[in-house]
């Protein structure tokens, strides 16, 4: 249970290899390849011959469109598929494949030809639902005229009169049409009437009347535009006729859009595969590159190594050049981490992580803090009826649903503080806020006791910061802070409890004297010390102020104080929602106190994790990575493929040659 121990291995091949290694490491799914323009050694290794880049910045850009066009396709298809409930999508496995199935998917061409044919069908759906729209709005605006005998045009032929098509607006009083009725010098042949407007047919035998500029200043008449040849009823009919067609199509590429899930994870899968091919194509920019020969230089776990030579030896014979190397401190700060832990710590790395991880010279803290979380956590929340349902509800995920690593790790993570939290609610006698009549401690009686329980937990977690603080400074050669920072306060602590056990415990009275003394004399330590590192008394001010830390340390014994306070306060919220449901009548009590009662206790239940989750943090991040955890690790990311849409399998097995 530790930080996963690391080695640097080094690769150099033919160039017209590249590709083929590099897919070959991806399936691997275990080297982490470092930038060379980083590592000037390598000009040397390399001959000190002229170092080509292998930045292939074209086909990134390509590749990065070609993610893009995938990703809409995928998008908008997926948007036409029936719809799936939350539930039925999580326990739907992602399809499992080998990096040289896919590989030989996305190369032969049949994925590219998909993603042409459904953007395809896409715009042409486009272009349809466009036309259809122009053409509703087209006979929306023509249905009015379609009684009209004649068209504009025809009117235009007429020898002794003028004519005009169009509308005057219907007003509250009516004046326009009224006006345009009464005019002596008009004729009107009227063809519809509407809330807003009157259509009509205007006639005039005055050759010399200006009738389109009479008509709009007197009356407001507005000219129907028209220049079609044919009735409007006419064109109606070939609009009407040419929008079902475009329906009748459309409902055609809308039934392929709804029935195209292969073609949908065939994307997919294309998807993944041009995502696996970036990642080797942005790895070849951190390699290094002669005419001939290129280097490749990546960090992998050591464990792993042997693995590695083997199958690079079954694959590619003598034609690849191997070498690994353990890691030294000028490495320290440049090499990635990777936590392992039994499968009880691992889900705790999410708390770890969420901090930050830790350094390669430092020691993971997972395994320390994965029992103290849980009993921090258990202790807030305290209640078993509150333990089971989370227990159930993520184990009944684990078991039934199909989630992704993280999630799965989250999972994990809350099954075991379900436990915890049963576990307390045991000690307490809590069951959905109702005291048990068999309990170990109550959390209305036994208040002091739960106070001094909490702040006992504090004390230990304290010690373990304070000690694994000085193992660290000792581990960096640094003994007057492992001494001053880290064993002094332990032993000033562990003699302060000694004292106070002493004066409480009858017959114990040599604790006193003994804890008293171990306390002096590590306080004087502290100071000797200060003085004896810094070579003058000027270490005598940095001793003192050293001293005065104590109370800093007063406080985050105060902090673990919490572990009580959150605890009864999620007890006492769930008694008084058990006591509302008691109030309400027998007979209404059986149906709407049960909902009630759940709705409650879920709010009750969601506020009490919430709490533990962010103060059971907040306890370990301050007062125990405080005292000795620096953290700032970056993680371990192999070149490995993307797995966004299917799962690929790890090769366990060498190939033969």
């Amino acid at each position: 249970m530790a930080i996963s121990r690391m080695q640097k291995v080094s690769l150099v091949f033919p160039k017209a290899q590249l590709d083929t290694i590099l897919q070959f490491l991806q399936a691997q799914q275990g080297v982490q390849v470092r930038d060379l323009e980083e590592l000037p050694d390598w000009q040397v290794a390399l001959g000190n011959q002229e170092v080509q880049s292998l930045a292939g910045q074209a086909d990134l850009g390509s590749l990065q469109t070609y993610h893009q066009e995938l990703e809409l396709a995928i998008q908008k298809l997926s948007a036409h598929q029936p719809k799936q409930g939350m539930l039925a999508s999580m326990r739907q496995a992602k399809p499992e494949l080998d990096l040289a199935s896919l590989e030989d998917f996305g190369q032969n061409g049949q994925g590219q030809a998909i993603l042409e044919k459904v953007q395809g069908q896409l715009r042409r759906l486009q272009e349809l639902e466009d036309q259809i729209d122009k053409t509703r709005a087209k006979v929306s605006a023509l249905e009015k005229w379609q009684s009209l005998t004649t068209t504009p045009k025809a009117l235009k032929g007429f020898s002794h009169l003028r004519a005009l098509i169009g509308t005057v607006p219907n007003s509250e009083d009516d004046s326009d049409y009224r006006g345009i009725q009464a005019d002596p010098a008009l004729q009107l042949e009227k063809v519809f009437h509407s809330e807003t407007e009157h259509g009509l047919i205007v006639f005039t035998a005055n050759r010399d009347l200006d009738l389109p500029t009479y008509l709009a200043d007197a009356y407001a008449f507005k000219v129907f535009d028209y220049d079609k040849d044919i009735l409007p009823s006419e064109q109606l009919a070939i609009w009407t006729e040419q929008k079902e067609a475009d329906l009748q199509e459309k409902e055609v590429i809308l039934a392929y859009l709804q029935e195209a899930k292969p073609d949908l994870e065939d994307l997919q899968r294309q998807l993944d595969y041009s995502l696996s091919l970036q990642a080797r194509q942005e790895s070849k920019a951190k390699l290094a590159s002669t005419e001939n020969l290129t280097a490749l230089e990546g960090w992998m776990e050591a464990d792993q190594v042997e693995r590695l030579k083997v199958g690079i030896q079954s694959k590619f014979g003598q034609a690849v050049y191997l070498s690994a190397q353990d890691v030294d401190e000028t490495d320290w700060d440049n090499v990635p981490i990777k936590l392992k832990n039994n499968k009880f710590v691992e889900p705790f790395e999410t708390v770890t992580e969420m901090y930050a991880l830790p350094k390669y010279y430092e020691k993971d803290p997972t395994p320390i803090l994965a029992p103290l979380y849980f009993v921090f956590f258990g202790m807030m929340v305290a209640d078993i009826g509150y333990g089971v349902v989370v227990f159930l509800a993520t184990w009944a995920a684990l078991k039934f649903l199909h989630l992704d690593k993280g999630m799965t790790r989250f999972m994990k993570f809350f099954n075991l503080l379900g436990i915890s939290t049963t576990l307390w609610g045991l000690i307490y006698g809590s069951f959905f806020g109702f005291e048990l009549p068999v309990k170990l401690i109550s959390t209305t009686t036994d208040v002091m006791t739960i106070l001094v329980m909490s702040v006992a937990f504090g004390f230990i977690t304290l010690l373990i910061g304070l000690f694994l603080g000085g193992q660290q400074k000792l581990k960096m050669k640094d003994y007057a802070s492992a001494y001053n920072d880290g064993f002094a306060w332990c032993m000033i602590l562990l003699g302060v409890l000694l004292l106070v056990l002493g004066m409480f415990i009858p017959g114990f009275a040599i604790l006193k004297t003994i804890g008293s003394w171990l306390a002096i004399i590590n306080a004087v330590g502290i100071v000797v010390v200060s003085v004896i590192s810094s070579k003058s008394l000027a270490g005598l001010g940095s001793g003192l102020y050293n001293l005065y830390n104590a109370s800093g340390y007063v406080g985050d014994l105060v902090s673990f104080t919490r572990l009580m306070a959150l605890g009864l306060s999620g007890a006492s919220i769930g008694s008084a929602f058990n006591l509302i449901v008691t109030l309400i009548p027998p007979m209404p009590r059986i149906v709407v106190g049960t909902v009630l009662f759940i709705i409650l206790h879920l709010v009750n239940l969601f506020l009490s994790l919430l709490s533990g989750y962010v103060h059971g943090a907040r306890l370990i991040f301050v007062e125990l990575f405080g005292k000795f955890y620096e953290g700032g690790g970056k993680a371990f990311q192999p070149l490995k493929p993307a797995e966004t849409y299917v799962n690929i399998k790890k090769e366990t097995h060498l190939e033969e040659k």
